[in-house]
């Protein structure tokens, strides 16, 4: 498993979730469906840390003003 850090920007909102995912696009799919925010390719996925124990889930999500 890896942990991700998945934003959306929608005009000035910024969405963020924290989580740990398979994959780059099972990150993306659950910033969504916890979110319920976008679609999967409106959130930029980035590598926080490899190897981390899993199972998926969720640490931190929110919302910020731009």
């Amino acid at each position: 498993m890896t942990k991700y850090s998945c934003t959306m920007i929608s005009g000035e909102e910024i969405s963020f979730a924290t989580l740990i995912a398979e994959n780059p696009r099972q990150a993306r799919e659950m910033a969504v469906a916890e979110t319920r925010k976008g679609r999967p390719r409106d959130w930029t996925v980035a590598v926080l840390e490899a190897d981390v124990e899993g199972p998926a889930r969720f640490i931190d999500t929110g919302d910020r003003e731009a």
